[in-house]
């Protein structure tokens, strides 16, 4: 089943007057939207009985949850130590999901890989890829089971993720898949999908000879830009910075592909992964 969901709770969400995570499956559902993204990029604070409370709420309203790890992953680095606590803020993110037990499939952790900062691109590309190999096994190792890590394509220069690499990374391990940003996509090559939506379809095509029969992750939404790449999220409504999703939404019905599609849209994060929704019913 492909699913539709939002990142974290939205403006809309509060303006109605909920205020607790508990109420957001409900919510979603009656919107007419079946997923959820978490979002632990500033650290993950969430209580034990809260997560069970979400679950229990995500499986009477069939909602599939999956998390965003922490910004602060970086497994580019060569520092042991920070590889360390990388891997640390991944287990929790599983043992949240355990405790959540409302994935579709396996629970997917999305993954920013890390940072090249003052190393070669080489270097920090295969200092990912040691260390990712290195979680994967360490996470098996301790009893981990039935979790996917969603590497995610990158908006800035900078940052590991540009698609070619992620793609690439995701042979390392079963349980290593993508997360295919568009919007962070067309930040880095500085508006191609604006210019020409049919890049999405070569990107899907290119994605699938190097993963397979993989699962994979999408985010959906326009992304401000500049001369470093990414900038900041904005909306489907933005017509200075959006582009359109009928191009990816026909691949994936034509292919018979079921991704999870988190919209990340600035503040109305529901209403627009509604919208994908139903650009992709209507293909």
């Amino acid at each position: 089943m492909i699913r539709f969901g939002p990142s974290g709770n939205d403006a809309k969400f509060y303006a109605e007057g909920y205020n607790s995570s508990l109420d957001a499956p409900k919510w979603l559902s009656d919107m007419g939207l079946n997923a959820l993204e978490l979002n632990f990029g500033r650290g993950i604070r969430m209580k034990a009985e809260t997560a069970k409370a979400i679950g229990d709420a995500a499986r009477k309203y069939n909602i599939s949850i999956s998390v965003h790890a922490p910004y602060y992953i970086n497994l580019a680095s060569d520092d042991k130590a920070a590889v360390q606590k990388s891997y640390e803020y991944i287990a929790k993110c599983i043992e949240m999901l355990d405790l959540i037990d409302a994935s579709d499939g396996a629970n997917r952790v999305v993954i920013h890989t890390g940072s090249q900062k003052d190393l070669t691109r080489q270097v920090a590309v295969e200092n990912c890829r040691k260390n990712l190999k290195w979680v994967a096994d360490k996470l098996k190792q301790n009893g981990f089971k039935n979790f996917l890590l969603c590497i995610e394509t990158m908006g800035r220069y900078k940052a590991i993720g540009t698609f070619t690499e992620i793609f690439d990374l995701c042979d390392i391990d079963d349980c290593i898949v993508p997360t295919v940003d568009f919007g962070h996509i067309n930040a880095i090559e500085q508006g191609e999908l604006q210019r020409n939506p049919e890049r999405m379809v070569e990107i899907v095509e290119y994605m699938l000879s190097k993963i397979g029969n993989k699962p994979f992750h999408i985010h959906f939404q326009p992304t401000t830009f500049h001369e470093k790449g990414e900038h900041k999220h904005t909306n489907l409504a933005d017509e200075k910075w959006a582009f359109p999703f009928e191009p990816l939404a026909r691949v994936l019905k034509e292919k018979k592909l079921e991704p999870i599609i988190i919209c990340e849209s600035q503040l109305i994060m529901a209403q627009d992964a509604l919208k994908l929704k139903k650009i992709y019913e209507n293909i």
